[in-house]
């Protein structure tokens, strides 16, 4: 799974990874268990329970290095089978590569028996007891982790790249890329993940359609994502015209991702050990 911080899912899944990290990595993932610590130790003053949530260590699947990097056979071989890797989701649901093992959160089962009114006692202490958390551990100022914590994440992954948006040989080639495209759309980092954007915008669309409960609400300058409800044969023709553009995308910004791609990663990847992002490392 990826960090979507500007995007809010509907059902949220947290992917389920492990394998060798760098000593940076390590000390990401020892700030993360030491946050929970702390959040559980807080809310435990204040009367309220909280389980920690585990601390989530990245196995790399084959080939996800490769693509992450640029590397044009890899990104072949991925999207000739998954596209963008949206309605992929939908098509193989029993897929790892898609559909990384997951889980729910340990607090869900005693935040659903709560009463209304308790829920949103235990809301504010947490905001509070994060915030002391993430000051303590990672000398961040917040408020809360979803409206504040998740905001900035997005804000500093956002600045990570503005760099790249006006590196002169980047810029080049994205005008490339898009003209092969037929894009109004040139900057480098909205480039890169134009694509998914359009197909996650697609399925979202698809499943207004059939929503019947109220639409979630989203924090602003979030962008509400929703699943789709079908049986792996309804998804698969949208699948289908999205594997064609994927290829076609990737034909056209060969040359752009090999330069994009990995200079955007490392960007990226200082972002999440500023914020102990552990399942993204």
């Amino acid at each position: 799974m990826f960090i979507a911080a500007k995007a809010v899912a509907a059902t949220l899944l947290i992917g389920s990874f492990g394998g060798l990290t760098s000593p940076d990595t390590e000390a990401v993932y020892e700030k993360k268990a030491a946050i929970e610590q702390t959040r559980v130790t807080c809310m435990r003053e204040q009367g309220f329970t909280y389980l920690a949530e585990p601390v989530i260590k990245r196995t790399w699947q084959a080939g996800e290095r490769e693509r992450l990097a640029g590397d044009y056979k890899a990104l072949h071989e991925y999207r000739a089978k998954y596209g963008f890797g949206v309605w992929s989701k939908l098509v193989f649901p029993k897929d790892s590569v898609v559909n990384p093992v997951s889980g729910e959160s340990p607090n869900n089962k005693n935040l659903m028996a709560m009463p209304e009114g308790e829920l949103k006692k235990w809301r504010t202490a947490d905001d509070g007891c994060f915030a002391k958390a993430a000051k303590q551990h990672l000398g961040m100022t917040v408020t809360s982790y979803w409206n504040d914590y998740l905001i900035k994440l997005d804000v500093a992954l956002d600045k990570s790249v503005v760099a790249l948006d006006k590196d002169r040989r980047l810029t080049q080639l994205g005008e490339r890329f898009a003209k092969c495209l037929g894009v109004n759309q040139t900057k480098p980092s909205a480039l890169a993940e134009l694509g998914e954007s359009q197909y996650t915008k697609q399925a979202t669309e698809v499943a207004k359609k059939t929503w019947k409960d109220p639409l979630p609400k989203v924090p602003k300058g979030r962008t509400l994502i929703l699943k789709p409800v079908l049986k792996p044969d309804e998804a698969k023709p949208y699948l289908a015209k999205e594997i064609k553009a994927a290829l076609n995308d990737l034909e056209c910004g060969k040359s752009f991702y090999a330069a994009y791609s990995p200079r955007a990663r490392a960007a990226k990847e200082q972002v999440y050990q500023e914020f102990a992002v552990d399942f993204a490392l």
